[in-house]
């Protein structure tokens, strides 16, 4: 019988290194942030928090970022939810030592600094290494990244897990694209400059993602200046199953999140 003779025999060295570059590079950066393995690290879910920039610019939120001076109703990301963070929760390590959830939500990866140093500055974080389409990507959506929030939502929800910055802003990204070609964004788009209902509004988001229930959505609302009601949209915050990160949006991604602070009747600004 003839030897069987591996046909990648017949290439040159330099082609099959260039192949295996080729997908190592695509491998990482479609790879998902996942915990790095250790089992104190581990978690149940994330946070998936976006912004109605809208809304951001009309209540003065410092989530708006430099931008609103110049912002128009018909710029894209005045009809689309932009950027804010995707957090974990709670580390199962620091569960098990009694952490309650409001520390870890204030501290983060922080907690790990020495003593538990909180940055008062995001831009004293070092920059991120990230490549240039992805850099000009994450400043479309995440207006406020002018301001270091980029930095920021990557040393205090990410880095302490082992995610690297490239896959997790990708991953976050692919995320807001899903929300924002779902018929939740566009009946938020197409009440733009009205009031609505919550409960309309979160059915709006049960239907639009096929859910059971509204409950992983989370309402946040700000004042506008001069009224003393918060009933400004301007966040929504979604949990999403820390194990099922990579189905969303499909509706067994989500899991129960918490009521939020807008009132019963909430001003979708435009």
């Amino acid at each position: 019988m003839r030897p069987i003779r591996c046909r990648l025999a017949r290439w040159p060295l330099w082609s099959l290194a260039l192949l295996l570059a080729a997908a190592l590079a695509h491998a990482e950066a479609g790879r998902s942030p996942t915990p790095d393995g250790r089992p104190a690290m581990r978690f149940g879910e994330y946070t998936f928090a976006l912004i109605w920039q809208p809304g951001a610019c009309l209540t003065r939120d410092e989530l708006a970022g430099p931008g609103c001076a110049s912002r128009t109703p018909a710029d894209p990301g005045s009809r689309q939810f932009g950027l804010h963070g995707l957090w974990a929760s709670t580390p199962a390590g620091l569960r098990a030592q009694g952490m309650r959830d409001p520390v870890w939500w204030h501290y983060g990866c922080y907690w790990y600094a020495p003593g538990h140093t909180v940055p008062q500055n995001s831009c004293h974080n070092p920059a991120l290494d990230l490549p240039h389409f992805l850099r000009a990507r994450l400043q479309r959506a995440m207006p406020a990244a002018q301001a270091c929030l980029d930095r920021h939502e990557y040393f205090k929800h990410a880095q302490c897990f082992g995610f690297r910055p490239a896959p997790f802003f990708t991953r976050a990204l692919d995320m807001l694209d899903a929300v924002n070609a779902s018929t939740f964004t566009a009946w938020v788009r197409a009440h733009a400059g009205r009031t609505v209902s919550r409960a309309a509004l979160l059915e709006a988001f049960r239907a639009g993602f096929r859910l059971d229930s509204p409950r992983p959505l989370e309402l946040r609302c700000g004042r506008a200046p001069g009224d003393p009601r918060a009933n400004v949209l301007v966040q929504a915050w979604m949990t999403v199953r820390a194990d099922r990160l990579d189905r969303f949006p499909a509706p067994h991604s989500f899991g129960p999140g918490r009521r939020g602070n807008c009132p019963t009747r909430i001003r979708v600004a435009r």
